[in-house]
């Protein structure tokens, strides 16, 4: 009596890995997400990399059954790239989804496919013009990101900024290195097998980095534990309470408070609400004001920039968005209860 066993070799036991590793990542969202709109791009590209990975995990099985099935690995793969980079300026700005004429990135993949169709009519050879076609997808994606590489400035001394730095820098990283898998395949230097593997690798390589990371980064759209917490003032709506997860968002990765002169009528406006509720949403929320909540803020960034930098106070002040340094010195100490000097002398 004879049985079967099925048997993984290297490249599948690695497949299975990526496949896992979307797979938690989805369950994960999908049992915290609050927000669809802010969580779209994360799930649609661990949604496209799970089939990815299954379609090399399967390929010894399917590829006989299934038509054009080494297409279906590249379409899965290739359309990484472009999410990937529609990913990165939502991490950039990330209570910001990119404007819908951004997802026109994702039309490159078909197009790419049809003229790779229309090559292999005239010449032949139609896997390297799949790769050929994947290059410019990949070079436009990281083309995009480099055109809005303005909205990656100052990330790093962000709060959650360091975090943010490292996913983008690993998307950008994911995309050259698909971009050069196409490359070495078109001059001849691997095998369509070697893509497949290396490809494998580089999405691993991701998933763990965004596993540890990316859901942290979405505070309104995933993570719902503090917004409970919050809700102990019943006087406040769903609504209002929805406006306060903005107002955090706007504080803590946009930082407008750096702005000089950024104040209640500026946040008012940006939130689409009046006044008068806005300083009701903070009172009851945040238990302060809402000049004291854009201060304090901006005493921590002082605090930081005096710590780490050696920069004069002067700067530090128009940094941190004071617009003096009369106001800057006044409400530092009437924060920290110390001098933007005493301060820098006790932590050097």
């Amino acid at each position: 009596m004879s049985s079967s066993v099925l048997q993984f070799n290297l490249h599948e036991l690695l497949a299975l890995l990526g496949l896992a590793q979307c797979l938690f990542a989805l369950v994960y969202m999908a049992s915290r997400i609050e927000n669809m709109a802010k969580s779209v791009l994360p799930i649609l590209f661990f949604l496209v990399l799970a089939l990815a990975f299954l379609l090399n995990l399967a390929r010894r099985y399917w590829e006989p059954l299934v038509p054009y099935y080494t297409d279906l690995v590249w379409l899965f793969w290739t359309t990484c790239v472009p999410i990937s980079a529609l990913l990165v300026l939502q991490i950039a700005r990330i209570t910001k989804v990119p404007a819908y004429s951004y997802w026109n990135i994702l039309l490159l993949v078909p197009m790419a496919y049809a003229i790779s169709l229309s090559m292999d009519s005239f010449f032949g050879e139609f896997e390297t013009w799949l790769h050929v076609t994947g290059v410019v997808v990949g070079g436009i994606s990281l083309l995009t990101i480099w055109t809005h590489r303005a909205w990656l400035d100052n990330i790093y001394n962000h709060k959650n900024g360091k975090e943010r730095f490292w996913l983008i820098i690993s998307l950008v990283v994911l995309n050259i290195g698909m971009l050069s898998i196409s490359l070495f395949f078109i001059n001849g230097s691997i095998t369509l097998a070697d893509a497949d593997f290396i490809r494998t690798m580089l999405g691993i390589s991701f998933t763990y980095i965004a596993s540890t990371s990316l859901f942290r980064l979405y505070p309104q759209a995933l993570m719902l534990s503090h917004t409970k917490e919050k809700r102990q003032n019943e006087s406040l709506s769903d609504l209002e309470i929805d406006y306060a997860m903005k107002i955090e968002n706007l504080l803590h990765l946009e930082k407008v408070y750096q702005e000089p002169n950024y104040g209640r009528s500026d946040l008012a406006r940006e939130l689409e609400i009046t006044e008068s509720l806005l300083s009701k949403i903070v009172n009851i929320y945040f238990e302060k004001s809402v000049p004291q909540l854009l201060n304090e803020h901006r005493v921590e960034d002082a605090k930081m920039l005096l710590k780490q930098t050696d920069a004069d106070t002067g700067t530090i002040a128009d940094e941190s968005g004071f617009n003096s340094m009369a106001t800057f010195n006044r409400v530092f100490k009437d924060i920290a209860g110390v001098t933007p000097s005493d301060y820098r002398a006790s932590v050097k």
